[in-house]
């Protein structure tokens, strides 16, 4: 599968993973101005995460470049080895991913260290913005793909017990997402609406 010149992949010769992310990818073409990097780098306590790079470019929100990292930590390598995941929810985790980027790209460069602050200091901010990540996935078709990551998860992986609570705290839940996918009749989901 050929991708779009806006994005690089470092660190991942799987063209499994690849693939994933640019089926994810696709629909969020409003991404194409912007470089993005997709990486492995040891990430201890988070699986995936998206940031903006913090460059020149960081100030001007219309040129601002982004990361995903994929952890290649020891101990979540273990319990989720990221080429053996099935594909859905592969796709349903890079969803989620570009679902921040989309956030971080209305954010001013202040809005953005404020948003780092919040997230990291405040736990109903990071509900939020995790909340809003799954929000921007879900109206692009990525709702059943994000069931199955979430489910995945709690589920079926082998996960630490504190890996999963973490993710019941901050993440929608399995059953808040099959309510948005059934009440979803709409064309767009209202944040104010699901907090």
């Amino acid at each position: 599968m050929t991708h779009p010149s806006n994005i690089t992949f470092e660190s991942i010769k799987s063209e499994f993973v690849r693939n994933a992310f640019l089926k994810a990818y696709a629909p969020y073409k409003i991404l194409d101005p912007h470089p993005i990097i997709v990486r492995r780098k040891p990430v201890s306590d988070t699986t995936m995460r998206a940031q903006p790079v913090i460059n020149f470019d960081f100030w001007n929100r219309k040129k601002r470049h982004y990361r995903i990292d994929i952890s290649n930590h020891t101990e979540l390598e273990q319990h989720v080895p990221i080429p053996d995941l099935p594909e859905e929810v592969l796709v349903g985790w890079f969803a989620h991913e570009l679902g921040h980027i989309v956030d971080y790209q209305h954010r001013s460069a202040f809005g953005m260290i404020r948003f780092g602050l919040g997230y990291l200091l405040m736990p109903t901010f990071r509900i939020g913005a995790e909340r809003q990540a799954d929000i921007y996935a879900i109206d692009r078709g990525f709702g059943n793909t994000l069931l199955a990551t979430k489910t995945f998860i709690l589920e079926q992986s082998t996960l630490p017990d504190h890996y999963k609570k973490r993710i019941q705290k901050y993440y929608m839940s399995p059953d808040e997402i099959a309510t948005l996918l059934n009440e979803q009749d709409s064309d767009e989901l209202k944040m104010d609406e699901l907090i």
